[in-house]
């Protein structure tokens, strides 16, 4: 009885004991090399010592947002980390609207110059108009001007409220403004259009949670105005959700055809088929595809291709055929991590070769067909154990993209140096701008873009000024083809028209240059 009294004393005195060797031990483990602890911990561990002991002051959230992409790198090229600055910026192109104040701007000068407002949209509300020049943002005014510095100056949660300084030709003061930001949706369907009486035409540029609301929408238009065949452009869309890709080719496949399937380790595999009652399962259809289209571009057109739907025509697509899932992580910060590959119906990957943990490698082949495309030339030969048959037996290949029924050489791009320093300088946009903002009144004869359209055109004396306008601008003057001279007169009446009106009023001057479009078209 007596003995058993000390017994808890006795057990009390050995936790005691027993958490002061722990701690002992513990503080010890940071000076003892011999002693394990687990692997998953080194990272932290070599972190601390770091902020604690190195030499010179660090950044332990820099540090510590390379160390994860550092260990991302080694798996594959699509799995990254993001900073909760750039999860909020890709959230923002992926979801289809964002909180803003409802302006397309250019920074020209270092000036950020408005080309037009929303329709609707809070600028247009409180009287800012297209050529006003913001020069002040809640009383200051913005310096180092870059894209990034105005969408971080203009946008901002809905219901808040900006200051803006609004410089006017004609108005000697500037002119004060508040707006009050609000949702503003962006557009994923570039263009939608009739290019002759029976043939319409949809330009997509990302796969957004509105992309298949929005092509739907479009071909609803397009067949209303006798559309019975289709060229759906995805040229330089880099991709985007996988559930979008999927919900718009079902409006162009059969019911039970298979339009992709993915796999995983840990998912297993998935296959979406067509459902009933799509909006255009029959006619003809184009895709247009080059070495720009990506990931959820490549799935419609494997999907297309392989069901043996429609042509498909341009250049080899990019290569993704990895599917990423985001994981939010406490701070903000995502990692978007490799899940599953999809495969098209045939049963191929057109994922590219890559060395892990060799990024740059990877695009070597990417900037390659640039380098190569002088001759047109591709860097890709086929793997002849990656044969696939499509639905009716046509042979098509894995391993490297989605290669076209019909290849369009860079070659037909094809323009002049000087031409090509005009346009890609931006040098004709630029004057363009510059010409409707100085001479607003003179196009007050037209009553709307399709009066502009049909009754103005570009003179010599317009055009005369652009090459002289470019020639201040450091571009040597160089002779220019006759057809390379009408291609630009047509492209300032396009980039007028879009200052003036919209999008819609360029897009219809500019697809009527497009070389590869024709091609296109003549091929149904």
């Amino acid at each position: 009885m007596k003995k058993q009294s000390y017994i808890p004393l006795i057990v009390a005195v050995s936790i005691v004991i027993g958490m002061a060797i722990g701690l002992f031990i513990l503080g010890k483990r940071q000076t003892d090399q011999s002693i394990s602890y687990p692997k998953e911990a080194k990272i932290n561990y070599i972190l601390e010592l770091i902020d604690k002991e190195y030499v010179d002051k660090t950044n332990k959230d820099s540090l510590t947002d390379d160390a994860i992409r550092a260990l991302l790198v080694e798996l594959d090229p699509h799995s990254v980390y993001m900073t909760k600055e750039e999860v909020k910026k890709e959230n923002e192109s992926l979801k289809g609207n964002f909180d803003g104040i409802g302006v397309q701007f250019r920074i020209i000068d270092d000036t950020i110059a408005v080309v037009r407002t929303v329709n609707g949209g809070p600028s247009e509300k409180v009287g800012i108009m297209a050529g006003d020049r913001i020069v002040k943002v809640n009383g200051r005014q913005p310096k180092n001007i870059t894209n990034d510095t105005v969408l971080h100056l203009l946008k901002g949660k809905r219901g808040t409220k900006v200051k803006l300084g609004i410089k006017r030709k004609g108005v000697n003061h500037l002119i004060d403004y508040t707006v009050t930001r609000d949702i503003i949706q962006t557009q994923a369907v570039r263009y939608f259009g009739m290019l002759n009486s029976n043939t319409g035409y949809i330009k997509l540029e990302e796969f957004t949670a509105t992309s298949h609301e929005e092509v739907a929408n479009a071909l609803k238009n397009l067949k209303k105005q006798g559309m019975n065949q289709l060229i759906f452009d995805l040229r330089d869309n880099g991709g985007g959700y996988l559930d979008q890709a999927i919900a718009i080719a079902d409006e162009f496949i059969s019911k039970g055809d298979l339009i992709v399937y993915t796999d995983g380790r840990f998912r297993g595999r998935t296959d979406a088929y067509a459902t009933n009652g799509g909006l255009f399962e029959q006619g003809n259809l184009i895709v247009m595809i080059n070495e720009m289209s990506a990931s959820a571009s490549e799935i419609i057109g494997g999907c297309v291709q392989d069901n043996d739907r429609g042509k498909i025509i341009g250049r080899r697509t990019f290569g993704k055929g990895l599917v990423q899932e985001q994981r939010n992580l406490p701070d903000g910060s995502a990692v978007r991590l490799t899940i599953a590959r999809y495969y098209t119906p045939s049963g191929r990957c057109i994922q590219r070769p890559y060395i892990k943990g060799d990024p740059d490698k990877y695009f070597e082949d990417f900037v390659n067909r640039f380098v190569n495309a002088e001759h047109d030339a591709d860097t890709l030969t086929h793997d002849k154990n990656l044969k696939y048959k499509t639905k009716k037996g046509r042979t098509v290949y894995g391993g490297g993209g989605i290669e076209p029924d019909i290849t369009l050489p860079y070659s037909i791009l094809k323009h002049s140096t000087y031409f090509n320093s005009l346009f890609k300088n931006g040098l004709i946009y630029k004057y363009c701008f510059d010409y409707v903002d100085n001479n607003r009144n003179i196009f007050k004869q037209y009553a709307n873009g399709d009066d502009f359209l049909n009754r103005y055109n570009i003179d010599n004396i317009v055009y005369n000024d652009l090459l002289t306008f470019a020639t201040k601008s450091g571009v040597e003057v160089n002779k220019l083809s006759a057809k390379e001279t009408e291609e630009i007169k047509q492209l300032m009446k396009g980039y007028i028209a879009q200052s003036l009106y919209d999008d819609e009023y360029f897009y219809r001057l500019y697809l009527t240059l497009d070389a590869e479009l024709k091609v296109a078209i003549a091929n149904f």
